[in-house]
């Protein structure tokens, strides 16, 4: 897509999955809403989307039955074409909480919950998007697994922020998966949060320090820690946490803003939306 282009996937009407363009300019004076394909007419919930190349997209979703789901798409430049180019169900009995990021050039991890709980499985999947094969997959956690945000360290480490489902707890694990996907170790585990760790949104602040808005506090309540990270993902530390809400702050999404400006977006009380900042230095202190 071109610069002031933006591709949505989401669950419409019906439950059913859509995916939809807009065009925004660079000064965000206006959103204009361009194409929008309905690619699952039975479901489309927990989307997660990844660029391939220009102009090629994976989506990992629910559909039908829970069962799971990757998709590739290819849209025009400007949003005005979407075109489905492939599916393939690679789960037939439980899918949620989908977080995928690209690996390599081909090759893309999926996080997710599944009948056999917390589960890491890599696919290859052709830069035009025509072919989507399941290379591997690591049960990490064998409860039921929620809220899964996946960030890659680098070039064969990965980072998981998620909710163990047996008491809502916050966990950050990392893991290494070879450049092909074959195969996939778990390094290390913190559990940052005795508590509670839900609506989980991880972002990487420079070579060795992630950034986590959360809802925790066994509650909803609104929080943000940093964590040092070492890039083989052996060492897992807490830097600094801090409580910005103290009611609620659900569904969250972290972005960067520049080197030390970041942004979340949140529902917050009475299920309004909020868009907070805050400054984060690259040591995360």
């Amino acid at each position: 897509m071109d610069a002031d282009t933006y591709l949505l996937a989401y669950m419409g009407v019906g439950s059913d999955g859509f995916i939809t363009t807009f065009t925004i300019p660079a000064n965000g004076s206006s959103i204009t809403e361009v194409q929008t394909l309905e690619h699952d007419i039975y479901s489309g919930h927990y989307n997660s989307l990844v660029q391939v190349d220009a102009d090629t997209y994976v989506l990992a979703y629910q559909g039908r039955s829970q069962d799971g789901w990757i998709s590739t798409f290819t849209v025009s430049a400007d949003g005005t074409s979407i075109t489905e180019v492939a599916s393939l169900e690679h789960d037939t009995i439980k899918n949620t909480w989908n977080s995928i990021v690209q690996v390599d050039a081909d090759t893309y991890a999926l996080a997710s919950n599944n009948s056999g709980g917390g589960t890491i499985t890599t696919f290859t999947i052709s830069a035009d998007g025509t072919s989507i094969t399941e290379v591997a997959s690591l049960v990490h956690d064998n409860t039921a697994v929620e809220h899964n945000s996946l960030c890659q360290v680098d070039s064969d480490t990965y980072v998981l922020a998620y909710t163990q489902g047996v008491d809502g707890d916050g966990f950050i694990k990392t893991f290494t998966i070879s450049s092909d996907g074959a195969t996939i170790t778990e390094v290390d585990e913190l559990e940052h949060d005795t508590n509670k760790g839900t609506s989980n949104s991880i972002v990487q602040v420079d070579s060795d320090t992630y950034a986590l808005a959360y809802s925790g506090n066994g509650a909803y309540d609104g929080y943000i820690k940093t964590f040092t990270i070492q890039s083989d993902g052996t060492s897992i530390t807490e830097v600094a946490s801090l409580y910005h809400d103290t009611w609620t702050a659900s569904s969250n999404s972290i972005v960067q803003v520049d080197s030390d400006t970041y942004a979340i977006a949140f529902g917050g009380t009475d299920s309004d939306g909020y868009i907070k900042t805050f400054t984060i230095q690259s040591d995360g202190s």
